[in-house]
């Protein structure tokens, strides 16, 4: 909470207090007070934290790895996306969510399996409406069609549980996150997607 408030103040990028905010993300005990000192530091996208951050990824606690993770996206996307494929398999909470993020934003149509599970299983929240879009960036880059549909297929099953007095809040989001698809991929896809999305 603290560094929190820091980060709306003057003294945000004054070097006495981020030496002591690296300090904290090096060696506090706390794993949430770590965890916040490097998503503070991951916010300068400074090369001169990136130790902190591969240090961090394979710590024990998910949300100090989760932060360090962050933190290495800014830096070096390439090891970051390496990292968020190696521990995919067993990630939870923080760790998982900023996986599924890194992987949706640089996967490819191999990461398929994963990212569409994720998504699939992600339960119904307004963070699940704010990932549809970054779903359906992904599903962009997917060209074989039965995956492509199968991925349509799971944003329409999601939206499809959001009660009808609520649709016209939410339907424009998914709606946009259609025409992506469908702009992208031609004819074939919107026509389909017309058939399923009404």
């Amino acid at each position: 909470y603290t560094l929190q408030k820091i980060a709306t103040t003057p003294y945000k990028t004054d070097a006495v207090v981020l030496e002591t905010i690296q300090n904290i993300a090096k060696t506090d005990k706390d794993k949430k007070t770590r965890a916040a000192a490097i998503t503070y530091l991951a916010k300068n996208a400074d090369a001169k934290y990136l130790p902190i951050y591969q240090s961090a990824v394979n710590d024990s606690s998910y949300s100090v790895a989760a932060a360090g993770l962050k933190g290495l996206v800014a830096l070096d996307a390439a090891n970051a996306y390496s990292l968020a494929k190696k521990y995919s398999s067993d990630a939870k909470g923080a760790l998982g969510a900023t996986i599924s993020d890194i992987l949706i934003s640089n996967g490819t149509e191999a990461d398929f399996e994963f990212i569409a599970s994720a998504y699939k299983n992600a339960p119904p929240s307004q963070e699940k409406i704010a990932m549809t879009d970054k779903f359906a960036g992904y599903l962009v880059k997917v060209n074989d069609m039965e995956k492509l549909k199968t991925g349509i297929g799971y944003i329409v099953e999601f939206r499809n549980l959001i009660p009808e007095q609520y649709r016209s809040f939410v339907d424009p989001s998914f709606k946009a996150s259609f025409d992506k698809i469908s702009k992208a991929k031609g004819a074939e896809v919107e026509s389909y997607i017309k058939t399923m999305f009404n």
